[in-house]
């Protein structure tokens, strides 16, 4: 496939539709191809130009869900409306993402790929039962197990153990199969078998491309594969293959069988070297062999034809996943896509709540093999209070961090009867807010077309001590710590990084005081303390210092290391690193990346600050510096480097480009007219929870009511979602009618658009709500109206819609153990304030005339 990454205008104004968010489409009920078609055209006509069709099955967690798909999945007639489905993308130019799996996680094929062998397909793992033998009795190990333990002596197969001492508890290991996956029930394969892997792609790879193939490489360019997993090593249970043993000592030259006692135990601060190493040794075996046996068959076959393989795995935000969840080793499996991706779902990115590093880890190993494209999947299961804002921001987090693609959780097909609760926020006719969503689209799209121009600009290298986080105990937590530490310290210092790991030191090479690790060029390798980096990542680390560059060392030492190294605190690290832009006065709040093209440079600066920040930023630059007015599209002159970042706001600058128009320009000497008093509100559209389904109802009778300005639910009542119009008239001076002017509206919760005398002047989704009005305003009396949207939020909290949810049974219903609706429920809670708070006023520049 091949990609371009030139800037040009008029495609930054309208960029390729790969950089619009896409949706997770839910394909949860009976299939009408009208409605199907109609909805596909509602995405695209709201400015969503990707989408991702994923089809719940009716074998899909059947007991939980009730999905109602009546079309069998992978048959005939199921593929025959993707080719519908597809069919239409080609035809609206939009870009299809390829799910490969009917629900997720992926790798199953709804359980058709167990079923093709149940005997063998089983996902297994090795388990231990204890056994008590009495004083003077003899037990020999069964056959059909690993081997067995007294103590620390292991015992194989067929060995005697002799007990001439008290009462002797055995261990006894043996291999168990399970053919549901965990918390689910829905059938799955063991994933660290490579024909299971072959049989996935042959059951839905290749019947796509028998059905859709002509499609491949123009509507349909990637490959979606979800939260594929195997099951994880933990202290009662070990990640298990038949050939484990031989590819264990193959890879690592000494026994698996002895050892599995040891690893069928709680990590301990008092395990000796080797017993840690054996851990650290397992989870590097299993951890390969899963990307060997699943991800780069998937990337072979999909780079045969014509695509790229992306996705993401489960649990990727915490660094303990590495060594609690079922894949082992995040960079490791990141490498072994196209498309390196991540998700972020459960608010793990909320404004004042939390902002992680974590989509670095997708983006490092896309800037390494010079992908520009990194993917995430966000927004499942924040709740339908979510509000473009916070959809902003939690997006500009994670592009500040190196992701350029966003497809956005959720679309469902079916909201009628146990579909409401869902899988929320839910995105389409239901949510007030659709209608506003094409401004998000658009910006979104604007910004990722951006993030793809050009190469990033980085010299930093952070190592993630991954070998540390499978030692297990107190090694694990410092390690952790020290990770993420380190990482919210350079970016608060304003310092991009890629991470790096033992797998790409140990493959580096070094030369001028540069570490190369695929296309990036490193002059700056971090390392947090450890004692368990592998020798060939020390052998990359002496290449690089012998060739002069700059190692430092965070926390303590470097354990096998014995070249010089800088030692430094957390505190200090700092002064030690080069930041992309410098303040006049220092900000830790503010997040930064670079890219450069062709005498060009792009900065994206986000605040992770609920406070306004004004500042003058010291560039290094010498080209004319433009803002870039993701909304509109345009490019406005930026003087003096100074910058404003509402809350939570983020600034977008271009070097190298002449301005389209300067910003409307204020001074201190500006005139307003206050407008706090004298509005009347009326509903106009109402959202509520129907005994089968969420209705629209239009609100046209009534009279509006005075009002002050403020929260509007002591007007229209707690569990009002929907639009309402504020109204009031007002005069304005001869003098101020032709001058530039614009309109400042406050707080708003969560939109509105904003009519002026009869014509529509703008819409508002974020901070900060203002619109130039220059050439609007008439001499003598106007007539403003603004109508407010909120969101769904207020009628989901109704007691009454709780009380009749958990009242029904059955499938799909929050009291048959869906976790979702209480999820979603906490989170709402926070978007239940409505209305336009203000101050609202017209502000009119000093010099009019």
């Amino acid at each position: 496939m091949t990609t371009t990454n030139n800037f040009a205008l008029d495609e930054f104004c309208n960029p390729p539709s790969i950089f619009w968010p896409g949706y997770f489409w839910i394909l949860n009920d009976r299939i009408d191809e009208n409605k199907l078609l109609q909805q596909l055209h509602d995405m695209y006509d709201h400015g969503a130009r990707s989408l991702c069709l994923l089809p719940e099955p009716k074998e899909f967690r059947p007991a939980k869900f009730g999905t109602e798909l009546d079309l069998p999945y992978l048959s005939e007639s199921y593929f025959k409306m993707i080719r519908t489905v597809v069919d239409e993308c080609d035809k609206l130019g939009m870009n299809y993402w390829l799910y490969d799996e009917g629900g997720w996680p992926s790798g199953g094929a709804c359980g058709q790929v167990y079923e093709h062998d149940p005997a063998n397909y089983a996902r297994k793992g090795v388990v231990f039962s204890e056994q008590n033998i009495t004083k003077d009795t003899a037990y020999i190990v069964p056959e059909d197990v690993l081997c067995a333990s007294v103590g620390k002596t292991v015992y194989k197969p067929g060995e005697t153990i002799k007990n001439t001492d008290n009462d002797t508890a055995i261990r006894i290991f043996y291999v168990k199969k399970y053919s549901g996956y965990p918390k689910t029930g829905a059938i799955y394969p063991n994933l660290l078998m490579r024909r299971v892997t072959e049989k996935f792609i042959e059951l839905t790879h290749q019947r796509h491309k028998e059905y859709v193939g002509n499609s491949f490489g123009k509507s349909i360019r990637f490959v979606f594969t979800d939260e594929p997993a195997v099951p994880p090593t933990n202290p009662t249970d070990l990640t298990w293959v038949d050939d484990m043993p031989e590819i264990f000592q193959q890879k690592k030259g000494y026994d698996l069988i002895h050892i599995i006692p040891t690893l069928l135990t709680e990590p301990s601060d008092d395990d000796s070297k080797a017993i840690t190493q054996a851990r650290i040794d397992f989870y590097d075996v299993w951890s390969q062999l899963f990307v060997e046996r699943y991800f780069i068959p998937i990337r072979d076959w999909c780079r045969e034809n014509g695509l790229l393989s992306g996705g993401h795995i489960g649990g990727e935000d915490e660094p303990i996943g590495n060594a609690k969840y079922g894949y082992g080793h995040i960079l490791r499996v990141l490498r072994a896509l196209d498309l390196p991706s991540i998700d972020t779902i459960w608010r793990q990115t909320f404004p004042s709540l939390r902002s992680h590093p974590f989509p670095k880890y997708a983006s490092s190993v896309a800037r390494q093999m010079s992908q520009p494209y990194v993917m995430t999947e966000s927004f499942a299961v924040y709740g339908n209070g979510l509000t473009p804002g916070e959809m902003r921001w939690i997006t500009h987090q994670q592009y500040v961090r190196g992701v350029s693609l966003m497809v956005v959780a959720c679309y469902p097909y079916s909201t009628r009867e146990h579909f409401m609760p869902g899988e929320r926020p839910h995105f389409g006719r239901v949510n007030p807010l659709w209608k506003y969503m094409d401004i998000y689209h658009a910006h979104t799209a604007r910004l990722g077309y951006l993030l793809t121009r050009g190469n990033p600009t980085c010299t930093t290298a952070l190592y993630y001590d991954i070998r540390s986080i499978w030692a297990g105990g107190s090694t694990q937590k410092r390690a952790i710590e020290l990770h993420e530490d380190i990482a919210e310290t350079l970016l608060s210092s304003q310092c991009d990084f890629d991470f790096i790991d033992d797998d790409t030191l140990a493959e580096s090479t070094s030369s001028d005081g540069n570490l190369s690790i695929g296309t990036m060029n490193y002059d700056t390798v971090i390392i947090p303390a450890t004692k368990w980096m592998a020798p060939e990542a020390i052998d990359g680390l002496r290449r690089f210092v012998k060739s002069g560059g700059n190692l430092i060392a965070v926390g303590g030492n470097i354990d096998g290391f014995d070249e010089p190294v800088r030692n430094v605190e957390l505190n200090e690290l700092p002064a030690m690193v080069k930041p992309l832009v410098r303040f006049e006065t220092p900000c830790k709040d503010i997040r930064v990346c670079k890219r450069v093209w062709d005498n060009m440079s792009f900065y994206l600066l986000t605040s992770e600050s609920s406070e306004p920040i004004k500042i003058k930023a010291l560039f290094d630059e010498q080209d004319p510096a433009a803002l870039c007015d993701l909304e509109a599209g345009k490019l406005l002159a930026l003087e003096n480097n100074e910058l404003e970042f509402e809350p939570w706001g983020s600034v977008a600058v271009l070097f190298g480009v002449e301005a389209d128009s300067k910003p409307l320009q204020f001074s201190a000497g500006n005139e307003k007219i206050e407008l706090n008093a004298g509005w009347k509100l009326k509903p106009i559209r109402q959202y509520s929870v129907g005994e089968h389904d969420f209705e629209i109802i239009e609100r046209t009778g009534g009279s509006p009511v005075d009002l002050n300005l403020g929260d509007w639910r002591k007007v229209l009542g707690e569990h009002f979602s929907g639009d309402a119009e504020y109204a009031i008239e007002f005069d304005c001076p001869d003098k101020f009618a032709s001058a530039p002017a614009k309109l400042e509206l406050g707080d708003v919760k969560y939109a509105c658009e904003v009519i002026l005398n009869g014509e529509t002047v703008g819409r508002c989704v974020w901070l900060p709500y203002e619109l130039n009005i220059s050439g609007k305003l008439k001499p003598g009396k106007n007539e403003l109206r603004i109508v407010v949207t909120n969101t769904l939020a207020n009628a989901l909290l109704d007691p009454k819609v709780e009380k009749d949810w958990y009242s029904k049974t059955g499938p799909g219903w929050p009291s048959n153990g869906v976790m979702y609706d209480k999820f979603s429920r906490n989170f709402e809670k926070d978007s239940l304030p409505s209305g336009l708070f203000g101050p609202v006023r017209i502000v009119v520049s000093a010099n009019h005339k």
